[in-house]
């Protein structure tokens, strides 16, 4: 059987975004104050009277409007600054307040509670819905999305805090006028990721410093601290003493390994754990002169090895490295000898044939 809706009574506007991207994350009680309230844009109503109307806890009222509220699709209105509800259209300045709907007001007859002024409940999110929620807003718009140059206009135009970074931007960092995409970078980290202006001019110090102000580079690191919740000036500056002591150390191995180009996304997460390990140049070395010996090249994974079983058994010395390697190598010269006396199947012969020519191989290379 298949179903059609049926457009005879009266519609309303739902925004996309909800079906596309929100529907599977919301609750019932979300949907529900969603749309109550998309079917009276013009009104307002305070938690009590969505809740009474809707015969749901308080609670879960306030908890809906949080939950729109952080993923964009209720504004909050805030003095000079308010973010858009959907990018691609000019903001518009504020309406002017309007008082609270009183009884005569709803769409039906329904009681009005005596603590209808009574403030809403705080609702508290945990980290993990928090992060789900920013990874969700990042997803509904995308680096690869572009407000319109009459949006940054206006937006540019009506926020003094955005005009002046855009010109520390422009005199300090790009020491040119930006271009459409610089200015929607910008715009898009301030307006809607809601990035203080100083976080902002200290991600482009770090990135003119490090010598990657390119677009995509830039845009990717934002979105990085936003969904890491760095949004505060002493925050930024915490995470940039790290990315650079780890661009610094990524550069050391580079040149220990002898690399001709940049490190890989995959190879950039093994360094990122070596790092705190701290072994001495002459380690790394020995670590990586052992896997071009084994396996022919540079090979992360090999080395990896290699590092986490030193720091598990504390090796800091050259010396132990190489006591260690050699009584490794013993072992397996042990352990092959003691498998060929016992009693095995062909196939079991044949595999240990293999090895053995394998370890052989590795032998001849190391001596």
């Amino acid at each position: 059987m298949e179903y059609q809706v049926n457009f005879g009574f009266h519609a309303f506007s739902v925004p996309s975004a909800v079906v596309d991207n929100l529907i599977r994350l919301a609750k019932e009680h979300h949907l529900k104050v969603l749309l109550y309230l998309l079917r009276y844009p013009d009104k307002q109503f305070t938690v009590s009277q969505i809740a009474s109307f809707l015969r749901m806890p308080e609670e879960q009222a306030a908890d809906a409007l949080a939950f729109w509220s952080q993923v964009n699709i209720l504004e909050e209105k805030t003095e000079g600054r308010q973010l858009e509800l959907f990018p691609s259209v000019p903001p518009s300045p504020p309406p002017a307040p309007k008082p609270s709907v009183t009884a005569a007001d709803m769409p039906f007859s329904m009681p009005v509670p005596e603590s209808e002024t009574k403030p809403a409940p705080k609702q508290e999110t945990s980290p993990e819905q928090q992060q789900e929620l920013r990874k969700l807003k990042l997803s509904q718009f995308g680096l690869q999305d572009f407000f319109s140059v009459e949006t940054i206009s206006n937006m540019i135009n009506s926020s003094p805090e955005l005009r002046k970074l855009i010109r520390i931007a422009e005199e300090k960092y790009y020491q040119k006028a930006i271009n459409q995409m610089q200015a929607n970078s910008l715009v898009w980290m301030y307006a809607y990721l809601g990035m203080p202006a100083e976080v902002i001019l200290i991600l482009l110090k770090y990135c003119s410093e490090t010598e990657h102000l390119s677009q995509n580079y830039l845009n990717r690191i934002a979105a990085d601290w936003y969904e890491d919740e760095i949004m505060t000036p002493e925050a930024a500056e915490k995470k940039v003493t790290e990315l650079t002591e780890f661009y610094t150390y990524t550069n050391y191995i580079c040149r220990i390994f002898e690399l001709d180009a940049r490190p890989t996304k995959n190879q950039k997460e093994y360094i990122e754990l070596w790092q705190p390990m701290g072994f001495s140049e002459e380690l790394l070395k020995y670590a990586r002169d052992l896997s071009v010996e084994a396996t022919g090249k540079v090979n992360f994974k090999y080395i990896h090895s290699i590092l986490v079983e030193w720091n598990q058994k504390q090796i800091t010395d050259l010396q132990e490295a190489q006591n260690h390697h050699d009584e490794y190598i013993q072992l397996l010269i042990s352990k092959n000898k003691k498998s060929r006396k016992q009693k095995t199947t062909p196939e079991e012969d044949a595999a240990q044939k293999e090895r053995m020519e394998e370890l052989d191989k590795y032998l001849d290379l190391i001596n």
